[in-house]
Parts: C-alpha cells; sequence; structure tokens
C-alpha cells in the first residue's frame, strides 16, 4: 500500500496513475476548473482539470480531513 510520502516522491505521470487506481469519491468546480477527488486507502488526492484544454494542471495529495471541507460544502442533508 502507498504512503503519502510514497506519493508525493513519485513523478507527475506516476502520480497521475496512482490517482486513476484510487476510488473516486467527488468533485467540484474550482476557479473555472474541474477537481476531482479520489480516495487513495490512506490519503486523498485531487485532480485539477481544464475542461476547455482537455489538460491536467495540476495533481495534489493530503491527509488532514480539514482539506475535504470543499466537497462537503455542497452537500445537502435531508432532514428527517
Amino acid at each position: 500500500m502507498q504512503t503519502l510520502d510514497d506519493f508525493n516522491a513519485l513523478n507527475e505521470t506516476e502520480q497521475a496513475e496512482a490517482i486513476w487506481q484510487g476510488t473516486f469519491l467527488a468533485d467540484r468546480e474550482e476557479n473555472g476548473l474541474i477537481v476531482r477527488l479520489y480516495s487513495l486507502n490512506s490519503f486523498y488526492g485531487e485532480v485539477f482539470y481544464n475542461a476547455h484544454t482537455n489538460k491536467i494542471l495540476r495533481l495534489r495529495a493530503f491527509k488532514a480531513l480539514n482539506e475535504l471541507a470543499p466537497y462537503l460544502a455542497h452537500i445537502k442533508f435531508n432532514p428527517r
């Protein structure tokens, strides 16, 4: 199982391949980009994608749960 440190030591191509092996959780929009969130067992990975140019602009990985806030802000809960 890959750790966050292992992931950060990879080059960009290897990081992208690792993220695609994760489990897709959610997406959101930020500054005109699509940001997709993946679970990679012990950490999370994000892909920042420009749909207009069809390019991945950035990859990012993190463990801190507070980094999930932008995804949780858009969830609507239905009280029973």
